[in-house]
């Protein structure tokens, strides 16, 4: 049953104004996934807060045109079964997908997908996924601010530690003495 024109339009604006809120688009293809996986990736995906779908080829490259991405290479990736998922988060759908894939035989596989304006291979993508994510980037660097301070304080607390026990050294022999 093929969709009538109003409903590809429906889409296409949805799906136009969706992708292009920044974050990350990454292609799948999703041949050999069953209906009760599909269901798991779709529930994992949504649990992460990505969103997940099967777009018609002609239309994701519609998408593609009007977000002005026309000649880059994420478009040619727009071939056969073809997922979509997106997020605002750059990692999270790829690291997802990524998990999902390597728990099911490497089902969805990653085509490539279209990230903070640069469209990067299944490879890239991959690669991408290894990396720490946005809110553990931020806690290595406070941690990386914070350690000169704590070493600062540490050192100064030691100083008047030693200077207290000296104190109390001295007030000690003299109540010896007397």
């Amino acid at each position: 049953m093929s969709i009538t024109r109003e409903r590809k339009e429906q889409v296409l604006g949805d799906l136009s104004r969706d992708l292009r809120g920044g974050g990350s688009i990454v292609l799948t293809d999703f041949t050999g996934i069953d209906v009760a996986g599909m269901t798991s990736l779709r529930n994992e995906l949504r649990s992460s807060g990505v969103r997940f779908m099967v777009v018609k080829n002609t239309i994701l490259r519609k998408v593609f045109d009007s977000m002005e991405v026309g000649s880059d290479p994420v478009v040619s990736l727009a071939q056969g079964p073809t997922a979509v998922a997106w997020s605002r988060d750059e990692i999270i759908p790829v690291r997802t997908l990524k998990k999902f894939s390597k728990d099911h035989d490497g089902r969805p596989a990653i085509k490539g997908g279209y990230v903070s304006g640069r469209s990067l291979s299944a490879a890239e993508m991959m690669s991408l996924a290894d990396l720490p994510g946005r809110e553990e980037l931020l806690a290595r660097l406070l941690g990386s601010m914070s350690a000169p301070l704590q070493g600062f304080v540490n050192v100064t607390g030691g100083v008047l530690r030693s200077f207290l026990n000296a104190v109390n050294a001295v007030k000690e022999k003299q109540e010896q003495n007397q």
